[in-house]
């Protein structure tokens, strides 16, 4: 199979594993705030972000191994691959484990951060200690083996254990819950269960698709760490970053509001969460082919990447930032009315937040792929770190002190994002060898004005047709869709690539429709 045949491969899958776990959500989240209430449900949602923010403890190495594993598949060093990937093995269980002592000494001081109310405080104890500690661990083996997979650019198969663990782990779900005395707990249960599904199908693809790789004992090497650690030292100076600017905000929430506050802040991220790995599938598996082609000093191809991996995100990402933002309201009032009552509207502000959030991380299309690949993240370093220190403090005071509220935690992000994408495109352009207004021609021109012609589409749509089900929401959404793709078509594509995806497509009719 051709490398553009397996990334269109990967790319279907990914979408195919975005829209799963999206139409999930759409009943799960109404579920679990049913069953589990609002503080249950909020304390879920916290357990899943603490979760999060104990992984950058990975010291910034899960994607650093990806991209130096990628290295060695490209200089065909078997030795060095196993070496690599059997001593980060021994270095993640090793600190895997060290949180988990840590999470059973330090749970009960952690509900009272959280402000865990004393209804579940004792729930909420044995929740960090039986489940939290499973899940890290198992959070910190899981990417040994999808690092490896990704390596070798199977991400279809790390989507489709996707879809096949949420699948069953969402059906257990519905089952559990409602026959559980302790509705909390069967959530924990099934929730591992689901983790250690993806866990075992994981390492049997890994043992299948790796051929002649091997952890064991016997590779541990650590001399290997030491470019691990060198380009891992910046990924976890961005991920701690990252960590502070985003994760960090149903902790804030929590602070002020508790719980609760999580239950009104958490699904208006929900739809953000599930529908930005749409936009950034194919984006996210470019960071192999641009290390292959750094290392082999291919600057055209690499130049390619960066401006077709750019314009194609940001041209997708579209469709999804003008739906989130547009129609926020009427898809919470649809959605969580009936479990949230009038407090839907705060879910909703946050949805339109994350919606200018994904903006901006859709405009960096394959940014991320490239500089990693050609091994240039000092200057993301220290750009971000003192901007999402800042983020945090203004989130704080925003959240505590103004009438914003909930929503203001979004509020810092925006506004630095707006003040970094620049800086980091023309960074970005200069580390590829090219100039500023060439990128910003060929990559930007044609999604901009894409974007104006779906935006003008959607609130057209609003105005036109009043949504008072989802019947109507869908067709509002279908008009805005057929804006966008003969925007996306007739202005978005250069005509060369209109005439190849053309080619492609009455190709494959033919094949369908051949005897």
């Amino acid at each position: 199979m051709s490398t553009l045949q397996q990334i269109v491969r990967n790319t279907v899958t990914g979408w195919g594993a975005v829209f799963f776990r999206t139409a999930i959500a759409l009943v799960m989240v109404p579920f679990l705030l049913h069953h589990l209430g609002r503080e249950g449900y909020g304390f879920a949602g916290l357990l899943m972000a603490l979760i999060g923010m104990i992984e950058i403890a990975d010291l910034g190495l899960r994607q650093a191994l990806g991209r130096e594993l990628s290295e060695q598949v490209a200089r065909r060093d078997q030795a060095a691959f196993n070496e690599l990937l059997s001593t980060s093995c021994l270095l993640y269980v090793s600190v895997a484990l060290a949180f988990v002592a840590g999470m059973w000494l330090a749970a009960p001081w952690l509900i009272r951060v959280m402000q865990v109310p004393d209804s579940i405080a004792m729930d909420a104890v044995l929740a960090l200690r039986l489940y939290a500690s499973p899940a890290i661990l198992m959070s910190f083996m899981a990417p040994l083996f999808s690092a490896a997979l990704t390596s070798i650019n199977r991400f279809d198969l790390v989507n489709s254990i996707q879809i096949a663990a949420g699948l069953l782990g969402s059906l257990a779900l519905f089952v559990v819950i409602p026959r559980s005395g302790n509705p909390i707990g069967g959530w924990m249960v099934v929730m591992l269960a689901q983790q250690a599904l993806a866990l075992v199908l994981l390492a049997s693809s890994f043992r299948r698709q790796c051929v002649g790789a091997a952890l064991a004992p016997r590779h541990v090497r650590p001399a290997r760490l030491r470019p691990l650690f060198h380009l891992g030292g910046y990924m976890y100076a961005l991920q701690l970053s990252q960590n502070l600017s985003e994760r960090s905000d149903p902790f804030v929430v929590s602070y002020f509001f508790g719980p609760a506050g999580i239950a009104l802040y958490h699904p208006g991220g929900r739809m953000s969460q599930m529908l930005r790995p749409v936009v950034l599938t194919m984006a996210d598996q470019l960071y192999p082919m641009a290390t292959q082609e750094h290392v082999r000093n291919q600057t055209d191809r690499l130049r390619a990447i960066l401006v077709l991996g750019t314009r194609y995100t940001f041209l997708l990402g579209i469709l999804v930032v003008v739906g989130l933002f547009v129609f926020a309201d009427p898809f919470c009032r649809l959605w969580l009315s009936a479990s949230l009552g009038e407090d839907y509207r705060i879910a909703a502000y946050v949805m339109m937040g994350w919606a200018a959030v994904d903006f901006l991380v859709f405009a960096a299309g394959s940014q991320w792929s490239v500089l990693l690949g050609m091994r240039r993240l000092k200057f993301l370093v220290w750009t971000q770190l003192p901007s999402a220190a800042l983020n945090v403090i203004i989130s704080i005071y925003l959240v505590g002190f103004t009438s914003l509220g909930i929503p203001g935690v979004l509020v810092a992000t925006i506004l630095i994002g707006l003040i970094r994408r620049p800086l980091l495109i023309w960074y970005t352009a200069r580390c590829a060898g090219l100039r500023m207004r060439d990128y910003l021609r060929l990559s930007y021109l044609r999604p901009a004005w894409c974007f104006i012609i779906t935006l003008s589409a959607a609130f057209a749509a609003r105005f036109m047709i009043p949504i008072h089900g989802y019947s109507h929401l869908g067709a509002a959404a279908a008009l805005v869709a057929a804006a966008w793709m003969t925007a996306a078509w007739f202005i978005g594509l250069e005509p060369n690539e209109r005439a190849t995806l053309g080619a492609a497509l009455r190709h494959r009719l033919e094949r369908r429709s051949a005897p």
